[in-house]
C-alpha cells in the first residue's frame, strides 16, 4: 500500500504564487498541471501534497529567476491569513511564548515537519526536522522560518534574529538571506535552527492578551484534533464514479453531484488521501483506455469518444502523459506481446 505523503495547507502555495505573479510570473498553467485553481488555493482547510508544493515552488522559483523567492513570499499574506496560528502567536506574552504556541500547532500547517525548542543559559532555538527525523526541504526551511518572522514582525518591526543555522550548502547569492533575516547565516550546518537571544526570546509583544491567548489554544487544540483523515474508501468511490459516468458526465462536478458533497468539499477530500481529482481521472481514464484498446476492433477514435475527449490527437496527448507512449503504439507493443505468449506456449 502506497504511503499518503505528507500534506502543506494550499495558504504557503498562494504566497508563493502571488508573490511570483507580482513579478509578472504567469502561475495558472503550472497550478492547472497540478491539478489546483487560485480559487482552490484560497480554501483556508485545503491542503496539497508535499510532493505537488515543491513542484510548484520550484518551477516559480525558475521561472522568476530567484532562488529566495520563498524568503519574501510569507509577506504577501495579510495578518490573520494562518487563522488561529497569526492571532495565537499575537496574543501571546513574550516572543517566546509566540514561537512555542507556532511549533505546537504547527501541524494545522503542515502534517509531517516538527517543531522543537531547544535552549541553553544565553539562547533559544528553534529547530525543524521531519516528524520522522529527517531533513525537511530547503526551500521549506526558508519558507517556515521567513513566515514565522515575518509574522512576528507585523507585530515587532524590530525583532531581532540572532543567527540562522541551516543544512543546505551556501547557495551562490546569500545577501538575500542575510538581509531578510538581519542576522548572519551559517550554511552546510548540523541541523535547520533559527536562533534567538534570550532577551529578545522574554521580550513582550505588544499585543498580547492572556484571556484571548487562553481561549485561541483551546480552539487550536480542538482543531488539530480534527483535521479531516479521510477514509481510505473515499478515493475508490470518486474512481468508481468516473469509471461509470458517460463521456460527458465525468467532470469533478458531476462526480461532486452524484457523491452529494460540494466541488471544494470534494477536492479537500482527495487531498487529505494524497492526491487531487486530476490524478485519480487520469489514473481512471488511462487504465478505461487500455481495456478498450486490448479489443483490436476497437478503433482508437472510438476510444477517444468514449473516454470524452473531442478529438483523437487530444486523447493521443494525454495517453502519452498516462503511459508514455501513443495509443497505437501501446496497441502493438501489447499485441506482440500476447503473440510471443503464445508462440512459447
Amino acid at each position: 500500500m502506497a504511503k499518503t505523503p505528507p500534506l502543506i495547507a494550499a495558504t504557503s502555495t498562494l504566497a508563493m504564487v502571488r508573490e511570483a505573479g507580482a513579478r509578472g510570473v504567469q502561475t495558472a498553467d503550472l497550478l492547472e498541471q497540478a491539478g489546483l485553481t487560485r480559487e482552490s488555493l484560497e480554501d483556508p482547510d485545503a491542503r496539497i501534497p508535499a510532493p505537488t508544493v515543491l513542484a510548484i515552488w520550484n518551477a516559480l522559483r525558475e521561472r522568476a529567476a530567484d532562488p529566495a523567492l520563498q524568503l519574501a513570499a510569507p509577506a504577501t499574506l495579510p495578518f490573520g491569513a494562518y487563522r488561529v496560528i497569526d492571532y495565537l502567536v499575537a496574543a501571546s506574552a513574550t516572543v517566546g511564548d509566540g514561537i512555542r504556541r507556532f511549533a505546537r500547532f504547527f501541524g494545522l500547517i503542515a502534517d509531517a515537519v516538527t517543531l522543537g525548542i531547544d535552549r541553553d543559559d544565553d539562547e533559544h532555538r528553534l529547530r525543524l526536522t521531519m516528524a520522522d527525523g529527517g531533513p525537511v526541504p530547503p526551500v521549506y526551511v526558508d519558507y517556515v522560518f521567513a513566515a514565522l518572522v515575518s509574522r512576528i514582525r507585523m507585530r515587532i518591526p524590530d525583532l531581532q534574529v540572532r543567527r540562522v543555522e541551516l543544512r543546505q550548502p551556501e547557495p551562490p547569492a546569500t545577501a538575500p538571506y542575510r538581509e531578510f533575516f538581519r542576522a548572519p547565516v551559517r550554511f552546510g550546518a548540523a541541523a535547520d535552527r533559527l536562533c534567538f537571544s534570550r532577551e529578545e526570546w522574554d521580550s513582550p509583544m505588544e499585543s498580547s492578551d492572556a484571556a484571548l491567548a487562553r481561549i485561541l489554544e483551546e480552539h487550536a487544540r480542538i482543531l488539530a484534533e480534527r483535521i479531516p483523515h479521510t477514509a481510505p474508501g473515499f478515493r475508490a468511490e470518486v474512481q468508481e464514479r468516473i469509471a461509470s459516468a458517460s463521456p460527458e458526465a465525468g467532470s469533478a462536478e458531476d462526480v461532486a453531484r452524484a457523491l452529494n458533497v460540494s466541488v471544494r468539499t470534494l477536492q479537500r477530500k482527495l487531498v487529505a488521501t494524497g492526491t487531487t481529482f486530476r490524478e485519480v481521472s487520469d489514473t481512471v481514464r488511462g487504465r478505461l483506455a487500455e481495456g478498450y484498446l486490448t479489443d483490436p476492433t476497437v478503433a482508437i477514435a472510438e476510444v477517444a469518444f468514449m473516454l470524452g475527449f473531442s478529438e483523437q490527437s487530444s486523447f493521443n496527448r494525454a495517453f502519452r502523459r498516462w503511459t508514455g507512449e501513443t495509443p497505437g503504439r501501446w496497441r502493438r507493443r501489447r499485441a506482440e506481446s500476447v503473440r510471443g505468449s503464445g508462440a512459447r506456449a
